[in-house]
């Protein structure tokens, strides 16, 4: 008589901790997550959630998600409110943050699933998956009945990387794709153009810089809690850092950089609008590849460029200088939005 074949093992369920605030263990499992994971994302940390409610009517909840006691999600989960009363639906800036990329539909699953006991009936998400892994994690999320909501001017789901680590400038800036660029990088040279770490003096620099920009392109900035919540933020090093282009005595181009582990991702920044002779923003650019690289991180993003089919000359004008550094477009998961 053949041996009868025994069904597998039950899979345990997932176990969700949802919380305002996380100590002790949870705190450490958290953070540890995050870090090590290959779609860890500065925006997932918990020392982001400061940001994320600065000058916003929003809520940040943490979700530790556990299969038989081992951390395999997190997420940062915002929701806005009125009047005191959470609305029913939430997002989750590039996240949620799994282990491994098998793991993001079950942990997708139990976040939404705990939203859902809270009063959130749709969710937003958009996992920092990169190239075949991004693709591996938009069927996962279709599987679960996510749609994809992709903006034009939404989340960017393509961007640009340089590998940094343990490379001279010469290395870095090689080849015959970034002849223009080191040529631009001569030409603010000889116009005298110098970058530096941004001081607190220049943060309102920066802001009427990016405030400019806004209005360019018919969109609000910022409010004031929340650009104050960020320099606080990139003032520890091991988060980020400021960096400035100065030329003729006056602040010309900024931007701020977010680091999370070994890599570095450009976050925002902008320059005078008048035309000066030089690339305003490479100076600066090349100032943070090098402290990237000296931090010891292996990794420089560029921040985002236009999706493929973006016609939009705004976007795309903006995108052009990021070009100039590496032309190799890397994808990432597009935003996608479900019912909880």
């Amino acid at each position: 008589m053949p041996t009868p074949t025994l069904p597998p093992p039950p899979t345990p369920p997932m176990q969700v901790t949802w919380t305002s605030a996380l100590e002790g263990s949870d705190a450490r499992e958290y953070d540890a997550l995050v870090l090590a994971s290959p779609a860890g994302h500065p925006a997932q940390t918990r020392a982001w959630a400061e940001v994320a409610r600065a000058g916003a009517h929003v809520a940040a909840r943490y979700a530790l998600v556990r299969l038989a006691g081992r951390a395999v999600g997190a997420a940062l989960v915002l929701r806005p409110s009125l009047a005191g009363l959470g609305l029913p639906w939430a997002w989750i800036e590039r996240g949620p943050v799994v282990a491994a990329v098998g793991d993001l539909a079950g942990v997708t699953r139990a976040v939404a699933r705990a939203a859902r006991r809270r009063g959130i009936a749709r969710l937003r998400v958009n996992p920092y998956f990169a190239d075949g892994d991004a693709a591996v994690a938009e069927e996962s999320l279709r599987g679960l009945g996510f749609r994809d909501v992709q903006r034009a001017d939404g989340p960017h789901a393509a961007t640009l990387r340089l590998a940094v680590g343990g490379r001279s400038d010469a290395e870095i800036l090689a080849g015959k794709t970034r002849e223009q660029l080191r040529w631009r990088i001569k030409q603010a040279d000889k116009a005298g153009a110098v970058a530096r770490r941004g001081e607190p003096a220049d943060w309102p620099r920066l802001r009427e810089m990016v405030r400019d920009l806004m209005r360019s392109q018919s969109r609000r900035d910022r409010p004031d809690a929340w650009w104050d919540a960020l320099r606080r933020h990139v003032a520890d090093d091991a988060r980020g850092a400021f960096f400035v282009c100065d030329h003729g005595g006056r602040v010309v181009a900024g931007a701020v950089y977010l680091r999370h582990g070994s890599r570095v991702i450009y976050g925002w920044g902008a320059a005078v609008a008048e035309k000066l002779g030089f690339s305003k923003a490479i100076p600066a650019h090349v100032a943070a590849i090098r402290w990237s690289r000296d931090a010891g991180c292996d990794s420089f993003d560029l921040g985002g460029i236009p999706l493929e089919d973006d016609a939009d000359p705004k976007r795309n004008a903006i995108a052009t200088f990021k070009l100039l550094f590496d032309r190799t477009r890397v994808r990432l998961v597009r935003e996608h939005a479900g019912w909880c």
